[in-house]
């Protein structure tokens, strides 16, 4: 609206311009072709105030609708960049996981678990210090990604883990490392913890991890959808209206959404 305004006082101050010009120099000759640089100088700057002109011919020019067909087309540009970084994220962890050396130490050990679980322990402690010591950014994004990476390797060495108690620690890398073992072996039993984790989940990357996961489960099991509290899912729509909304979060959490109530509400297309 304030645009519009803005374009209209810009127009009445040209015509007001010209129509002084055309006063104080009467004999001053504006050809025809002078004025029609002229319209087509402010045409452009017009399309706030009217769909379109029609042209000698019957041709018309929409100018609002060519600008929203522009919007449209840059909103899918940056819907498929946004899914671009996500599946990347997710083919480095992978990579992290399928083609680093195995975790120091391994061979030799002949799959001990007392060393898997404490290489877990060494890799929930390094977890923890990245996070203290380094800045939010790429780099630290990366060196979580390997350490992610690296987890998917050993806690399916790792006897008797609770991926329930893990996913509720205070600890962000025990947390991780549970995410860790649910996406590597999916088990529809946690879909409810999951859920929940994914819900009150504050960490970017951590919450990124929940929702992939959740997701994960939800495409490749029969995991029972109807048992989930309605509370619950309230809580992860709830949490979605928090994030960012062309976040890889949100992606990842309205396809969470979409398993849990297919003919609840639909995101843009793309998401």
């Amino acid at each position: 609206m304030r645009r519009r305004r803005w374009t209209g006082a810009a127009v009445t101050c040209v015509a007001t311009a010209l129509a002084l010009v055309h006063v104080l120099r009467p004999d001053l000759s504006i050809d025809s072709t002078a004025v029609a640089l002229l319209v087509i100088a402010l045409v452009p700057w017009m399309g706030d105030l009217f769909h379109s002109i029609e042209l000698p011919g019957g041709a018309r020019l929409e100018y609002r609708r060519l600008e929203e067909r522009i919007g449209a087309a840059e909103e899918r540009a940056t819907r498929l960049d946004q899914q671009v970084d996500g599946a990347a994220a997710t083919a480095r962890v992978a990579l992290a996981a399928a083609g680093s050396p195995d975790p120091e130490g391994w061979e030799g050990t002949g799959g001990d678990a007392s060393w898997a679980a404490g290489t877990l322990e060494r890799l929930v402690t390094e977890y923890a210090q990245v996070r203290e010591r380094m800045p939010s950014s790429s780099l630290r994004t990366a060196r979580q990604e390997r350490i992610f990476g690296e987890m998917l390797k050993v806690v399916p060495h790792v006897p008797g883990f609770d991926a329930d108690t893990m996913l509720a620690s205070e600890e962000p890398g025990e947390r991780l490392a549970a995410l860790a073992r649910l996406y590597v072996e999916p088990d529809p039993t946690k879909l409810e913890a999951l859920l929940d984790a994914t819900a009150r989940e504050e960490l970017p990357f951590l919450m990124y991890w929940c929702a992939n996961t959740t997701d994960r489960l939800l495409s490749g099991t029969a995991a029972d959808t109807y048992s989930v509290p309605v509370g619950l899912v309230r809580r992860l729509r709830t949490r979605l209206a928090e994030v960012p909304d062309g976040s890889d979060r949100a992606r990842f959490l309205r396809r969470v959404l979409r398993h849990l109530d297919p003919s609840g509400p639909r995101p843009a297309a793309g998401g």
